[in-house]
């Protein structure tokens, strides 16, 4: 009898990272559809934006990353892409329980160094928008 795929004849297979970040974007997803937001998720690794929630007079360009931590290229590609159309890049964080989202406040200039950004709840951010 063949050992179904999510196992290995030693038991549960490791989830790989990108399925973990897969369930991450589906989680963050639910939770701005949850506060009345269209979202449309990039599928595919290593776009700019994961996903793009928009409600009227709003549109966020979301990274979600389990770490909070985006190295400074993936930053600066947010961060401007968002700046190009009038956006609000936010960093959707993995916490163990829940999640915490992060409003960039301008570019990462080098690794290592504090990431420009400020925790931010979804109900700010219309104030932001504006």
């Amino acid at each position: 009898m063949p050992v179904p795929a999510a196992t290995t004849a030693a038991g549960p297979r490791p989830r790989s990272n990108y399925a973990r970040g897969r369930d991450l974007e589906h989680r963050v997803r639910t939770h701005l559809r949850e506060e009345g937001y269209e979202v449309l998720r990039t599928a595919g690794s290593k776009s700019k934006v994961d996903l793009v929630a928009i409600k009227t007079g709003q549109i966020l360009f979301v990274q979600c990353k389990r770490s909070g931590a985006l190295p400074p290229a993936e930053w600066n590609a947010l961060w401007d892409l968002a700046q190009m159309v009038g956006a609000v890049p936010v960093l959707a964080e993995q916490l163990t329980r829940g999640r915490k989202y992060w409003r960039l406040t301008g570019r990462k200039d080098q690794p290592g160094k504090r990431q420009p950004y400020v925790e931010i709840y979804l109900d700010e951010l219309a104030e932001v928008a504006s």
